[in-house]
């Protein structure tokens, strides 16, 4: 009787002590992130990616239920913040908030030692237009006014971009395909190009359109990169409709901007990786931040596409840095 009951106690005991190991197994994967995560910006303060990810911070705070640290870590044309994202593990607590064709930049100009196959897209926030933006004051009010004026006078024209992305990739391919003799002056984030803008230390923006759009009404547009209208620079045209009279195509480009983890995140921690997934489209639906990209423009160019996708639009950017390096010199 006694051998019996012993028995079934340690049946029971056994029993309840598979459970709870079953039952800790979610309750461990519920328990992330349960630590401050870091958001990493591989650009300066004050720049539309960085606007991005304060933006974003909070809301996936809240769907998170942890705090998130954003840290501006600019350098070579964003190489300086992605090797310090890419150095950590691969395992959720670090964000990386980057740019295409910056990234690709980086490796075909740069040889920065990395790849795109090193990150894991959460998803691609949006593809921006990227604007020729002037002073309200200034002497061209179209972009073939401006063309005509960099034409007359020579090297005295200077138009302000940041360096290795998809708006200096334009401004080369325009300097080449409408024969422009022009000062290009490149910096490190849209912050300081937008400042100079205003300071009279450049004549032209060539920067994100939503960005620039923030300096209206001292400021208007010229033209955008894509045929996609915004509300941001209602007016302005499409650079190929302009152009085509003069027999000019110019690649549809925009300044992707895309938040992603170190590559094998997916498959070490999936249930990480889906709870980033999940929290992040959970924002892009959330009203209160659809009232925010509405109130700065940027709806329009905003939506959830997904891992997969995402990384489709990434490859293609590479592709398209890749095919006009040449414009770069290289």
């Amino acid at each position: 009787m006694t051998r019996s009951i012993t028995r079934r106690m340690i049946g029971t005991l056994a029993g309840a002590a598979a459970l709870c190991a079953t039952l800790a197994q979610p309750a461990l994967a519920q328990d992330w992130p349960g630590r401050t995560l870091t958001l990493i910006v591989p650009f300066g303060a004050g720049g539309s990616a960085d606007r991005v990810a304060r933006n974003l911070a909070p809301f996936l705070e809240k769907e998170l239920g942890t705090s998130i640290v954003v840290e501006n870590k600019p350098g070579a044309s964003g190489q300086v913040g992605t090797m310090q994202a890419l150095a950590r593990p691969a395992d959720g607590n670090t964000i990386l908030l980057n740019a295409q064709p910056y990234f690709s930049a980086s490796v075909v100009l740069q040889n920065a030692p990395y790849k795109l196959d090193d990150l894991e897209p959460i998803n691609v926030q949006n593809v921006g237009n990227i604007s020729a933006t002037v002073k309200a004051d200034a002497p061209w009010t179209t972009l073939e006014e401006l063309d005509a004026a960099i034409k007359a006078e020579p090297g005295e024209i200077a138009i302000g971009t940041v360096r290795g992305g998809g708006s200096h990739l334009l401004t080369l391919l325009m300097k080449d395909k409408l024969g422009w003799d022009v000062k290009i002056v490149t910096y490190d984030s849209g912050a300081p190009v937008r400042t100079a803008l205003l300071g009279g230390q450049i004549d032209v923006s060539m920067n994100g359109a939503v960005s620039d759009a923030a300096m209206k009404p001292e400021v208007r547009s010229l033209g955008l990169s894509t045929s996609q209208k915004i509300s941001a620079f209602p007016d302005a045209p499409y650079f190929n409709d302009v152009l085509e009279a003069q027999g000019v195509t110019l690649p549809e480009t925009g300044d992707i901007r895309f938040l992603a983890v170190k590559a094998g995140t997916r498959e070490a921690y999936p249930d990480r990786f889906e709870t980033l997934r999940a929290a992040y489209e959970a924002v892009l639906n959330d009203p209160a931040y659809v009232e925010i990209l509405e109130t700065q423009g940027e709806a329009e160019e905003t939506s959830y596409r997904g891992p997969d996708a995402s990384m489709t639009i990434l490859q293609e950017a590479d592709e398209l840095m890749r095919t006009y390096s040449g414009a770069f010199g290289k």
